[in-house]
Formats: structure tokens, C-alpha cells, sequence
């Protein structure tokens, strides 16, 4: 499930992922939040952070999560993500450099920073 995560920069939206994250999940919570702020701003700061009991995806829903980042893949700005040290952080850090928006990985201790990052 997706928690919104709220007081965020100017142009930032944010989501705490818990537990395991569904297809409902997503169409409901994640994607509307992303087309308002694109409709309010432009673009997207986005903050995700996978929580300690974030247990992943159900079926194909990794899948629909790349299918909607690729029709937005350039409305994104930058793109923080906070997880501590697992398959999650590096998956993301993986991903660095394949994509137009500015994207950094943070240890959950460090989410003020992942904030300060986002307002720069």
C-alpha cells in the first residue's frame, strides 16, 4: 500500500510504500497523485520511500509501474528514493543514468536530506 507523504517542497509529491503494493495501489494513489502534480507544475519531484516492511509488488505490477514511467518518462525532475541497504537501493542505483531525471538513493536515516535534495 502507498502512504502519501505530505509538508513536501514546492513541486514534490511523495508515497511510503508498505507492505506488499498492488495494482489498486497504484491506480488509485500513485498515478493520480503524479498526473495532478504534473497538471499543477510540469513536471515532478518525486520522494519514494520503500519502508521496512515494504515486501514489493504483486504480480505484473512491477511491470504496469515501468509501463506508466515510460509515458512519463521526461515529466519527472528528480526522483529521490530512500530505502535502506537491500535489492531495493540497488535496483534504483542500477538505474542511474538511464533516465533524464536527476536520481538519488537514500538510507532512510538520511530522509531530511532526501527532502533538502528535492527543494534544491
Amino acid at each position: 500500500m502507498f502512504k502519501t507523504i505530505e509538508n513536501l517542497p514546492s513541486g514534490a509529491v511523495g508515497f511510503e510504500a508498505h507492505g506488499q503494493v498492488t495494482d489498486a495501489d497504484r491506480r488509485t494513489v500513485l498515478e493520480p497523485t503524479i498526473e495532478w502534480a504534473l497538471e499543477k507544475n510540469g513536471r515532478v519531484r518525486l520522494l519514494y520511500v520503500a519502508a521496512a516492511d515494504f515486501a514489493g509488488y504483486d504480480r505484473g505490477g512491477l511491470y504496469d509501474d515501468a509501463v506508466f514511467g515510460t509515458r512519463h518518462f521526461s515529466d519527472f525532475d528528480r526522483i529521490a528514493f530512500v530505502a535502506d541497504e537491500g535489492p531495493y537501493d540497488r535496483a534504483v542505483k542500477a538505474m542511474d543514468g538511464l533516465m533524464p531525471a536527476a536520481l538519488r538513493v537514500f538510507a532512510i536515516a538520511d530522509i531530511a536530506k532526501a527532502r533538502d535534495w528535492l527543494a534544491a
